[in-house]
């Protein structure tokens, strides 16, 4: 998912404040006003987002206004530039020449509708149906038809509905075009996030090869994953080679910023089982480039100590929160492993590719679920099919931030509710999450730790300096 480590910029950070600006010099005078004007236009209230209440922009000291006012438009100006620098790179790949300038007349129309959506965004407007061929359209249309009248725009609604809608409105400009159909804005970005990362993934093979089938290295392997997410593509590059690096030279000098690990309770769920019980493990995936690789490697070894006969990944049915990995991806990522120059790099992606010809990995059926705006606890009336498909896994990996808010409905919770009560009653099979904390949404905590923390870092629960590895037991559900 699409995300950042960086705290939010120093003028929503002051516009918190309700101290007096120590200089009140003419340009913050206007810039003052013109945030003054916005709130009051758009009822916007300088408060933190209360317990229990959903994570919304209506809150102005929250993390969600930060990413509806300052990274969203980012995202959609990112993509308008990209269709403009690329263009005659575009037209060349998708039409011929005859249909050439038919083409640029297309790229045109979608820039147009990125824009209009990146003013509708700035504006507070309302969401609107969708009217092409998607596939999900019903799906989405029922969604906003029923949100109460007062949730119904970017501002004003969960932050989760807010930016679901905003990333399938921006793929279905492309879905319903003529000529761009089959295009990524984001492919570039997704690919540079592997190809960037090949020292870091040569290291990582080499680190987990003939590893023993213990507790230590699961555990330390939940860790590399876990913090894999920090090579997000929308994250500082550099900054994520550096945490690859050192965490790779000494896993264990980042326990004290991982809140919480139940690495011992997941493998016990998954250790303790008759040897002849096929036990499959599904991964909700998240971020393409290094972090799946990472995700190839944790499943690889599950495959080889027996603790899985089966890894079935999830992948999202189309461009999502730019990073998110799709079943392009997916299968580009295996494909440039396999035939890279570095002789151990490609073995490695040969390895995988068999894995998923003997079906020891697997793709999962493409399922729209994954890119709705719904919390993963409607999915037993919404998606029946993709719940009983999940009841078949002996554990569910989530991956990342978006699951994680998923997972908890984008709730303010008390840091301190246990992770089972706040999936109300989602419990296909046993859970585990990973996830780099990046957003205001977190269960689980032991009690005094969130207060601690705050006193000590103000945004640490945005700053992606923190990772849980948690654990929910759905033995009793499950049967097994």
């Amino acid at each position: 998912m699409e995300s950042s480590t960086k705290e939010p910029s120093s003028e929503v950070e002051q516009s918190e404040d309700n101290r007096p600006a120590k200089t009140d010099s003419e340009p913050s005078k206007i810039s003052k006003a013109l945030r003054t004007e916005f709130d009051a236009k758009y009822q916007i209230v300088n408060l933190q987002t209360p317990l229990n209440a959903f994570m919304s922009g209506h809150y102005k000291q929250s993390f969600a206004f930060f990413t509806l006012r300052s990274r969203l438009p980012v995202v959609l100006t990112n993509a308008i530039d990209t269709l403009t620098r690329d263009k005659s790179e575009l037209v060349a790949q998708f039409a011929s020449n005859e249909f050439a300038q038919a083409a640029r007349e297309e790229l045109k129309i979608i820039i147009g509708l990125i824009s209009q959506l990146k003013y509708e965004l700035q504006t507070d407007k309302p969401f609107h149906n969708f009217t092409g061929e998607e596939p999900d359209r019903e799906l989405w249309n029922n969604f906003i038809s029923h949100l109460p009248n007062g949730e119904r725009t970017f501002y004003q609604a969960s932050s989760l509905h807010a930016e679901c809608y905003l990333h399938r409105k921006l793929h279905s400009f492309l879905e319903n075009s003529i000529f761009l159909k089959s295009y990524d804005y984001f492919a570039k970005v997704k690919e540079l996030a592997l190809t960037d990362s090949m020292e870091d993934v040569l290291a990582l093979t080499k680190y987990t090869r003939r590893s023993d089938n213990s507790l230590e290295v699961f555990d330390a392997l939940l860790k590399i994953n876990m913090w894999s997410n920090s090579n997000d593509g929308a994250s500082d590059a550099e900054a994520g080679k550096k945490t690859n690096r050192q965490v790779l030279e000494d896993v264990a000098a980042t326990d004290e910023f991982v809140l919480v690990n139940q690495a011992a309770e997941i493998w016990r769920c998954l250790d303790n089982q008759k040897p002849k019980k096929p036990k499959q493990v599904d991964f909700i995936l998240d971020n393409a480039g290094y972090e799946l690789f990472s995700d190839f490697i944790l499943a690889e070894f599950m495959i080889e100590k027996g603790l899985a006969t089966k890894v079935r990944f999830h992948v999202k049915a189309h461009p999502w929160f730019v990073t998110d990995v799709t079943e392009r991806d997916f299968k580009w990522t295996l494909e440039y492993l396999s035939q890279h120059a570095d002789y151990i790099i490609s073995l490695i992606g040969k390895k995988f590719l068999q894995f998923l010809d003997e079906g020891k990995f697997e793709l999962a059926p493409i399922s729209h679920f994954w890119t709705s705006p719904l919390a993963f606890y409607s999915m037993t009336h919404t998606d029946p099919d993709l719940y009983r498909s999940l009841q078949q896994s002996k554990l569910l990996v989530f991956k990342g931030e978006l699951n994680y808010r998923k997972l908890l409905q984008d709730v303010c919770w008390d840091s301190t509710q246990e992770t089972s009560t706040c999936l109300r009653g989602f419990l296909p099979s046993n859970i585990c999450v990973l996830r780099r904390v990046k957003g205001e949404v977190i269960s689980g905590l032991a009690e005094g730790v969130g207060q601690a923390l705050s006193r000590q870092d103000p945004h640490w629960m945005v700053s992606g300096s923190y990772g849980v590895i948690q654990f929910v037991d759905g033995t009793r559900e499950f049967g097994y």
